[in-house]
């Protein structure tokens, strides 16, 4: 398409009506085109910021022992969710998001722990015992 083609703005308008008009009629497919793709690119992104491709959540339960084999009280940590173990010394996260994770476990007097886990979509990752020094 020329220069001479393209529609002229200026003094506040438009100079040619009509030269617009046919420089749309010409050009209907590419913004079209354009204009679909934006609303899949503006689609996908809020899908994806609301969470939607990320999968089911996923769950990962274990239970901390000492070494002796009795139930101790302990925290552990996936990201940013905290739980506090039961009275028999187990911990769950029922909803973690699919992948990678880093679960730490800390008992009161220092020691811890850490592991890499990785959280599937849908099912409940189950680490056993746990045994802590």
């Amino acid at each position: 398409m020329a220069f001479e083609q393209s529609p002229e703005f200026g003094d506040g308008g438009i100079k040619s009506r009509q030269s617009l008009r046919d420089w749309l009629v010409k050009n209907e497919r590419v913004l079209y085109a354009v204009t679909g793709i934006l609303l899949v690119v503006a689609l996908v992104l809020s899908l994806r910021v609301l969470g939607v491709f990320s999968g089911e959540p996923g769950g990962l339960d274990g239970c901390v022992v000492n070494a002796a084999g009795e139930p101790i009280t302990a925290t552990a940590r996936a990201d940013n969710a905290q739980r506090l173990t039961s009275v028999d010394g187990c911990f769950f996260f029922p909803e973690l998001s699919p992948g990678k994770h880093e679960l730490t476990i800390e008992v009161s007097g220092g020691s811890s722990f850490k592991q890499a886990v990785e959280i599937v979509s849908g099912q409940a990752v189950e680490l056993g015992t746990i045994t802590m020094p």
